[in-house]
């Protein structure tokens, strides 16, 4: 797996490009408003939690849906293992604020970090956040009682058991695909998500280089004709359904 990933990684910087490579003014602006900026910006409230994290000891019994086997972890070593860095989280803050979303949805709560950064954003009224584990979800509970609780609502339960129920109620305009990293599971939350809300205006779906399987379903999404613009910036792809432009792809630097 550590091959298939270095050999993809070095493979994605041969191709990605910066802003002199982009002749579009939304993907100009996507990369100098969003993508640069992310190397810098922090919520700090958010990165003491992080931390706190990190350094959490108590062991949680978890249950491994895809292997059905039962396990034990840390709360620290989930953190330090299971969530984005910092840079990531900063970056899907920016690219609410640049695309005014209001309404967000996102699969795979983890530990909270990127759910609290995400409803930072200022035109946020809501994000929608699904996580599977119970346990891990009521961990992420309580960072959010400490912030931005007022902007959160969790669903606990597996996409196939929840996704869709929340689509319909919410009809958000950003989804962050992170949770089942399977591409027949993204693929349902892609279709479910363009059958109610065809208008949304980007998804992110986070890990495409995790396994071939996810690579091959990524690359099934760039060939789909429902999808005028898609980005590659290795640790997640873009999708804009609702972009004004001939069918493009294009692999970024990040």
């Amino acid at each position: 797996m550590f091959l298939f990933r270095l050999k993809n990684y070095l493979n994605y910087r041969l191709k990605a490009v910066g802003p002199h490579g982009l002749h579009s003014p939304f993907l100009y602006d996507l990369y100098n408003k969003v993508i640069k900026p992310s190397q810098n910006f922090r919520y700090e409230n958010v990165e003491r939690l992080r931390k706190e994290l990190c350094h959490d000891h108590r062991v949680v019994d978890l249950f491994d849906l895809k292997n059905q086997i039962n396990y034990r972890k840390t709360v620290s070593s989930i953190a330090k293992t299971s969530l984005s860095q910092p840079r990531f989280s900063a970056f899907l803050n920016l690219l609410i604020d640049f695309l005014q979303v209001s309404r967000v949805l996102e699969t795979g709560t983890s530990l909270g970090i990127n759910t609290l950064y995400m409803a930072g954003s200022e035109p946020v009224e809501r994000v929608s956040t699904i996580e599977a584990s119970p346990i891990i979800s009521s961990i992420a509970k309580e960072q959010f009682t400490k912030l931005l609780q007022h902007k959160i609502e969790t669903a606990t339960g597996t996409i196939q058991d929840v996704f869709e129920s929340v689509v319909v109620r919410d009809s958000p305009q950003l989804c962050f695909i992170d949770a089942d990293h399977r591409s027949e599971a993204v693929r349902f939350c892609i279709d479910t998500l363009m059958t109610h809300v065809p208008e949304i205006k980007c998804i992110v779906v986070h890990d495409i280089y995790w396994s071939e399987d996810m690579l091959q379903g990524w690359r099934q999404l760039i060939s789909d004709e429902r999808f005028p613009l898609t980005v590659d910036l290795f640790q997640a792809g873009l999708i804009f359904p609702n972009v004004e432009m001939p069918k493009q792809h294009f692999t970024l630097r990040f």
